[in-house]
């Protein structure tokens, strides 16, 4: 990789780092490309080079901590050795280890402007998805209830996790990570696996 690539790397990255910050502190809409390339140190017009707008910076931001978010989470799966119960403690762990580590990120999933421009609606149709299979896979393995639809159960799941995950954020105060991980885990164990 010659400097110029190394460069151009460095830039987008600090663009990245500077539109998390200010989205998370100040929201997408309040946000101006001024104030965002102000804060990567670079000028306006090396951030449209990087980026469509501020609403493709936004999903670039979102995409990549959804990458490394599922990377995360798919070690887990992949584990055949892990029980269901095991499985899930350890999905819930990753996934409030994650916000606990990008809060900027999980604010931003939330913004009012990521929800218009449905940036967090495919996020979430990704997760639901990935979700949706991995039920559709125990349900024929048997570790269902009967009565729940896996396609249902999936977009519940992944709601109760995200949602309260962006409620956790912004409200540390009310509970600690492992009254969170305790009991999302006991609501996602007892509502849908046969007992």
């Amino acid at each position: 990789m010659n400097a110029r690539e190394r460069s151009k790397i460095e830039t987008r990255r600090r663009l990245m780092e500077a539109g998390i910050a200010l989205f998370a502190s100040r929201g997408i809409s309040d946000t101006r490309s001024t104030a965002l390339a102000e804060a990567a140190g670079v000028a306006v017009g090396t951030l449209y080079l990087h980026f469509k707008d501020k609403e493709g910076l936004a999903r670039a931001i979102l995409m990549e901590g959804l990458e490394a978010l599922l990377a995360e989470l798919g070690t887990v799966a992949c584990d055949a050795a892990l029980d269901v119960g095991e499985a899930v403690r350890r999905q819930t762990d990753i996934m409030i280890r994650f916000a606990q580590e990008r809060p900027g990120l999980c604010r931003t999933l939330f913004d009012p402007e990521a929800v218009r421009w449905q940036i967090s609606t495919e996020i979430m149709d990704r997760v639901v998805a990935i979700q949706e299979r991995r039920f559709l896979d125990q349900a024929a393995a048997g570790l269902l209830d009967g009565a729940v639809s896996p396609r249902v159960a999936a977009r519940a799941v992944v709601g109760m996790l995200l949602f309260s995950l962006n409620w956790w954020i912004n409200h540390p105060d009310e509970a600690d990570a492992e009254t969170l991980a305790a009991t999302l885990n006991r609501l996602r164990l007892s509502g849908v696996y046969a007992k």
